[in-house]
């Protein structure tokens, strides 16, 4: 392994990271080093993806084309036949780097939920402009949200054996469920429709405003939102089991971060959730980040103590 070259891919894909959300940053604090970078490595590849193929702009076909040609990448890396080009987009180091380590400390379980998120990805471009039945959508949203867990706790290395699964089905399923409420504005005018409204038909031809008055009015919200608590206290009732108390605390406060649009009244279109004292640490990291996951791995430990609503309101809407 070339030193200099791994070490420019995780310092940028840490870098690029850094530029979202803490969510988005922070998740790459909790692990140890091989788990943190394997993580960034390959966060950073999605990410970089998603943010191109769902543009506006992309039609159906651009899509396909981009995922079609980043397959090939990604067989090619996983098997060790991968040759990283000059002109290439920095995402190509990202995915080179965190192939090397896929063979070199992992099982054949990341591979197969990478292609898992692969499918899931080419499934959700060619559904453009297409309204899916519940049981595509649930699919859909398993692939995507769930295995995204997943691969975040195997690369993590948390060692949640039999924990993996139920944990990635609560608090996958939740995310996705949130993430599609929130963010369905947008979704729209890209092409897609993620609520499932019991009659949803109507839509495309449907106003954007009328739209947004409907379902805000609607019982969808309710009910939706009576589904994501109680994924949510799936999850933390498994958390409370976890030995690790790190990772106990980081599944806690997952659970808090999600529940939060819907306990404090923010469970609406457009809305963000966000972890609380996330600028701070960010602010406060130096701007090399090797130094900063050093510093940072053993502060988070100290904020994830510290929930992310008031007690109260976890035992009222979540235990």
């Amino acid at each position: 392994m070339n030193r200099t070259s791994y070490y420019i891919a995780v310092e940028t894909a840490r870098r690029y990271l850094r530029k979202k959300d803490f969510l988005t940053y922070g998740s790459q604090l909790v692990p140890e080093r091989v788990g943190s970078e394997t993580w960034s490595l390959s966060w950073a590849y999605m990410r970089n993806i998603d943010n191109i193929i769902d543009k506006p702009s992309i039609t159906r076909d651009q899509g396909l084309t981009i995922l079609e040609g980043e397959r090939e990448a990604v067989a090619a890396a996983l098997n060790g036949n991968y040759v990283i080009k000059d002109w290439e987009p920095l995402r190509r180091l990202w995915l080179y780097y965190f192939a090397e380590n896929v063979r070199k400390y992992y099982d054949e379980r990341v591979i197969r939920v990478v292609w898992r998120l692969y499918k899931s990805a080419v499934d959700d471009m060619r559904r453009k402009f297409k309204i899916l039945s519940r049981d595509e959508m649930k699919k859909l949203l398993y692939n995507k949200a769930v295995c995204f867990f997943k691969l975040y706790f195997l690369l993590s290395k948390f060692e949640l054996n039999k924990l993996i699964d139920p944990l990635s089905d609560a608090l996958g399923l939740a995310l996705g469920l949130l993430d599609d409420f929130v963010d369905f504005i947008d979704d729209l005018r890209s092409g897609y429709v993620n609520l499932l409204l019991e009659n949803n038909s109507h839509i495309r031809g449907t106003h954007l405003r009328n739209v947004i008055s409907e379902v805000l009015k609607s019982e969808y919200r309710r009910r939706i939102s009576k589904q994501i608590l109680l994924l949510l206290l799936k999850a933390r009732q498994i958390g409370y089991t976890i030995n690790n108390s790190v990772v106990r605390n980081l599944v806690l406060r997952l659970t808090e971060v999600f529940a939060a649009p819907i306990i404090e009244g923010r469970f609406i279109p457009g809305e963000k959730y966000f972890f609380k004292g996330g600028k701070i640490l960010a602010r406060i990291l130096p701007r090399n980040e090797y130094a900063a996951y050093k510093i940072g791995h053993r502060l988070i430990a100290l904020i994830l103590q510290f929930p992310q609503l008031p007690g109260k309101m976890i035992h009222r809407y979540l235990t």
